[in-house]
Order: structure tokens, then C-alpha cells, then sequence
């Protein structure tokens, strides 16, 4: 196919089908790993998978969020 051209809807569909034909089994795991990680660098230098700063950020607030409702809820019996 040449790539100074612009692709015809049929040829974009059949590439479509190509590209979902090729991938017979979705796993879910894969996919949730795929949608925490980095987007950027998904694995480390170590191997290991970088999550998502959003995520991240998003979960230490949540923590802190937790930790403050604790604090006053039970803090204030005393």
C-alpha cells in the first residue's frame, strides 16, 4: 500500500478486521495493565510496570481524604 495517499473507508475497514483477527483472545488482566500503566514509559528499567501519575495522585488524595474523615470522626469522641 502506498503511504502517499489517503486510505479508501474499505481499505481502513479491512485493516480493521486484520488487526482484530490477529488479537483471537482479549485478556483482561492485560488490559487493566495496560490502562493503569504510563502511557508514556509503561515498564521501568527494573521490569516492572509504572503506574499512571494520575493514578497515583488520584489515590493519594483518596487517602488522605480517608484519613482526615477518620481523624475528625473518631478524634472528636475523645
Amino acid at each position: 500500500m502506498a503511504t502517499d495517499r489517503l486510505i479508501t473507508s474499505v481499505e481502513a475497514r479491512e485493516m480493521l478486521r486484520r488487526v482484530y483477527r490477529s488479537d483471537g483472545e482479549i485478556n483482561l488482566a492485560e488490559v487493566l495493565r495496560r490502562g493503569v500503566s504510563d502511557p508514556i514509559k509503561p515498564i521501568a528499567e527494573t521490569g516492572r510496570m509504572r503506574p499512571s501519575t494520575p493514578l497515583v495522585v488520584a489515590s493519594v488524595v483518596v487517602l488522605l481524604l480517608i484519613a482526615a474523615f477518620v481523624y475528625f470522626s473518631v478524634g472528636a469522641r475523645r
